[in-house]
């Protein structure tokens, strides 16, 4: 009986457990959710399909234009009267009247032979739209993925910043330990056993800190990629090793040719182009063809007829506007050049910067190294010379705040090593 009670207890335990159990993401994971569950994705896909609808448009304008109409009325009396005088004397002329009643109906199809270019341009301009929302895709994909870079580096620092304070409370315990012994056996004063005390409440309080930090981090990145935060925590056991910036080098020149954003400052130029084509055509006769089928009983009789048509039609009136607005054109088309050539030239001073800011990263991943290594190295002196009464319990604990130092600026360089090599990788269209 008692195991009967205790086995469906466990399980339930079991359950709940289960069911709290954090699912663990790797950075890849994490791009991959945010490439698919962003708003700002959604919204950018929306984007290029409506992009292609447009240009699915356009092509529609190269096939004839077909409408029909029809009418069918009654007047209170016929909209055609006439009195006809008869050639016989003493007879009343008779009165007549026509259209009080009818119906027409009628079907016609024009097709267009020459717009001026428009249709053609117009289709151009249509498929650089698609083209400029694919490119504008590419940019989003490139925002939401440094921000999950950023989000899950920073995860990485601050749950290394935890992992360094957690080894200081355990280190701080034993120097408590043996403070305490000591003030207790009169070998040193109770203002040593306070400061050790002192140094574990900064720890708590910057313990505090960075678990808030993580947990706002933490939420943000969440958002990013869709998952809720009870379930959600990243899979990382220590930071890669920094690979010389070296292995990811391109030529500057390489890697503007590769950004969306020097492909989407072409086509800012080439529709600008169009603009002034289609500004052009509008200026220029239109030719068209078609034919139709109408049928009407206004003369009480049905009647129908087919016929074909050709018509042209010349802006006369509208050249003398039109010569300013082509003008106005050329002016845009210059300005997109005049943008293309400035944007391009500072693309390619941001690729030097984002390289510099790289070399300079990694040699900072090198120097905390090092820097670890010593203040480990310290601490270990300190701690050996501590408990043989040649240093003071001040050089312990500024060498414990050295270590934690250094621990805590390794984590912030790889942090920015992983966040630098992101940028110049996305500064070089990669």
């Amino acid at each position: 009986m008692r195991n009967r009670i205790i086995y469906p207890a466990l399980c339930l335990m079991l359950s709940v457990v289960s069911s709290n159990a954090q699912k663990l993401y790797t950075l890849e994971e994490c791009r991959t959710l945010a490439l698919e569950n962003s708003a700002k994705m959604k919204n950018s896909r929306f984007e290029v399909e409506v992009a292609k609808q447009t240009s699915k448009e356009a092509f529609t304008n190269y096939f004839p234009n077909v409408s029909a109409v029809g009418a069918i009325f009654k007047a209170s009396e016929g909209m055609a009267q006439m009195d006809m005088a008869l050639p016989v004397p003493g007879i009343p002329p008779l009165s007549m009247e026509m259209l009080k009643k009818g119906k027409t109906a009628g079907v016609t199809l024009v097709q267009p032979v020459f717009m001026g270019g428009r249709i053609v341009n117009g289709n151009k301009l249509a498929n650089i739209g698609k083209q400029v929302s694919e490119y504008q895709l590419s940019l989003t994909e490139d925002q939401v993925e440094a921000s999950v870079n950023q989000y899950y580096w920073q995860i990485v620092a601050l749950k290394e910043k935890l992992r360094t304070l957690e080894t200081l409370e355990t280190q701080l315990k034993g120097i408590y330990k043996d403070v305490k012994a000591a003030v207790d056996a009169g070998l040193t004063t109770r203002n040593d056993l306070l400061r050790v005390e002192l140094q574990q409440q900064d720890i708590m309080a910057n313990r505090l800190k960075v678990e808030n930090g993580l947990s706002v981090t933490k939420m943000l990145l969440c958002q990013l990629i869709g998952v809720d935060k009870s379930e959600f925590d990243i899979a990382f056991d220590d930071f890669p090793s920094a690979v010389s910036p070296l292995d990811y080098y391109v030529a500057p020149e390489t890697g503007l040719e590769n950004r969306a954003e020097s492909k989407l400052l072409d086509k800012s130029v080439e529709a600008a182009k169009l603009q002034l084509r289609m500004k052009r055509g509008e200026n220029l006769p239109s030719v068209g063809v078609g034919a139709g089928y109408i049928y009407h009983d206004l003369m009480e009789k049905d009647t129908d007829f087919g016929m074909i048509f050709a018509s042209v039609s010349v802006p006369i009136s509208s050249w003398w506007g039109g010569s300013h607005a082509i003008k106005r054109e050329k002016i845009k088309k210059q300005q997109a050049e005049n943008t293309r050539q400035d944007s391009r030239e500072m693309m390619l001073v941001e690729i030097e910067v984002k390289w510099n800011d790289l070399q300079e990263a990694y040699q900072q991943v090198l120097l905390s190294e090092k820097s670890i290594e010593s203040s480990t190295e310290n601490l270990r002196l300190n701690n050996d010379y501590y408990k043989a009464g040649t240093v003071s319990l001040s050089d312990l604990l500024d060498a414990q705040s050295l270590m934690q130092q250094s621990h805590d600026q390794y984590a912030e360089a790889c942090t920015a090593y992983q966040q630098k090599l992101t940028a110049y990788l996305q500064a070089t269209g990669r």
